[in-house]
């Protein structure tokens, strides 16, 4: 607690003097120590630890931009040209202040729970059958043929969308802490699985590698000290991750489809082209780390407010009908709390088919200011941070490498604090439906826990 108010100090009295490229190599160093920290401590893994390293990749990305612009102004190539570059300080302390809160409001709560999610499964059938229907739902999403659930809750709806991520990080996490052959055999043919999705669907490159790192996160995770990160076994992941980065560029070729790029049908549909789309077209393709850069909309949010004033909670007022279940309500608009943003800030337009050809996440920290100014900052920061921990206890995810429903739900939030810490205050809807969800899970198969956990697996 004291480092994040010793930076918060920091960012405050420095605000006026420092220009962003050193607030974020502050932010940078901050997330740096803290980590040390937490790694050199006997507190083990928390979802803190992986939310660091989100916030340390999407800074430095914002670090590598804002040099860019300075260095070379709004150039022709740069995929962001809706960066308002007079307000870049102001978004950067808003980023780095707001992410200080939600530190502080983690560790305030950090002994604070939402109900268990822990199940432990122990049997060879039972984990066999987890692996059976990861796999099923691996093979539609492989083939395309994925299943339409659009009668049924959003929280239902995430969890099948990644519970082969999920799946990978489970029977990974067994894998290490098991030393069982059997189970790495289960989570590399799930991440193999769901680096071919990748390939052939609609996702964005960053797909590529994130079942790599899932797939050695989770082996790392389950031997449960530090000290394995410093072994051979380190060398694959970054051998594959060395590679991406260098074809990051040509893979970006075409934003929809990487199969696209081998053969050779770079069409765009009209309804689906979005303002990144339309850069590059323009040749304007971003590296990885710039399109991990969040200063762009950050930046427009600061230029809202100046313009509209503080819009006092109707930003975020469509969440109230997003937590209505889908299920009472079947005919439930959409809500695209990204859509808005980007209509408002003049990045996207309406196509033919009455829908904005882009979203642009606000991320969390953005929304607040938009809606309460630098009170939303400081109160929805500590509440968002105390809500994070609430839900991460809730998984027992350190209790046991077999509490299914605890791992499932605890990966889930893992995945989150590594790849959308630029995500917007919709991510509480998506938090609460599949807390909910597993929940249901928990009630269903908490009464045979004693009888799918009596056999215990032997280690191979």
């Amino acid at each position: 607690m004291g480092i994040h108010v010793f930076f918060m100090f920091l960012y405050l009295s420095l605000a006026n003097t420092l220009d962003a490229v050193l607030i974020c190599s502050l932010l940078i160093l901050h997330c740096i120590i803290k980590l040390v920290i937490d790694v050199t401590s006997k507190r083990g893994l928390h979802i803190m630890t992986t939310f660091y390293f989100g916030v340390i990749f999407a800074t430095f990305a914002n670090l590598l931009f804002i040099n860019k612009i300075y260095t070379f102004g709004l150039s022709e190539y740069s995929m962001y040209r809706y960066i308002v570059v007079q307000h870049i300080d102001t978004g950067i302390l808003i980023w780095a202040l707001g992410n200080t809160f939600i530190f502080i409001g983690y560790e305030l709560f950090a002994n604070k729970s939402f109900p268990s999610l822990m199940v432990e499964v122990k049997s060879e059938k039972a984990i066999r059958n987890l692996f059976g229907f990861i796999l099923f739902f691996s093979f539609l999403n492989v083939s395309g043929n994925t299943i339409n659930l659009s009668f049924i809750s959003g929280g239902v709806q995430k969890v099948i969308a990644l519970l082969n991520v999920m799946g990978i990080l489970f029977f990974a996490r067994l894998w290490g802490s098991e030393d069982n052959a059997k189970y790495r055999n289960f989570a590399f043919i799930l991440a193999v699985l769901q680096t071919l999705t990748a390939l052939f669907s609609s996702f964005l490159r960053l797909e590529l590698l994130t079942p790599t790192i899932v797939f050695y996160g989770g082996y790392f995770i389950g031997k449960g000290s530090i000290k394995y990160v410093f072994t051979p076994r380190i060398v694959p992941p970054l051998i594959i991750m060395v590679i991406f980065s260098l074809f990051f560029n040509t893979l970006a070729g075409n934003r929809s489809h990487f199969i696209d790029t081998f053969t050779g049908q770079n069409e765009v549909a009209a309804d689906n082209t979005s303002y990144v789309d339309m850069s590059e077209k323009d040749n304007e393709r971003g590296g990885l780390l710039e399109r991990s850069s969040n200063i762009a909309q950050i930046t427009n949010v600061v230029d809202l407010v100046e313009r509209n004033g503080i819009y006092g909670g109707q930003a975020s007022a469509p969440l109230i009908a997003a937590f209505i279940p889908r299920i009472l309500w079947p005919d439930k608009p959409q809500v695209q709390l990204g859509a808005w943003f980007a209509l408002e800030i003049g990045a996207a337009s309406i196509t033919a088919s009455g829908r904005a050809n882009n979203s642009v996440n606000m991320t969390v920290h953005g929304e607040l200011y938009l809606d309460f100014g630098w009170l939303g900052i400081v109160l929805g920061g500590i509440m968002f941070g105390g809500l994070i921990a609430a839900f991460w206890n809730a998984a027992q995810f350190n209790e046991s490498a077999y509490n299914v429903t605890g791992a499932l739900w605890g990966g889930y939030l893992l995945y989150y604090a590594l790849f959308g810490v630029g995500s917007d205050l919709q991510i509480l809807v998506s938090l609460v439906s599949t807390y909910l969800m597993f929940m249901i899970i928990k009630s269903i198969a908490k009464p045979y826990e004693n009888s799918i956990g009596r056999t215990t697996v032997a280690r191979q």
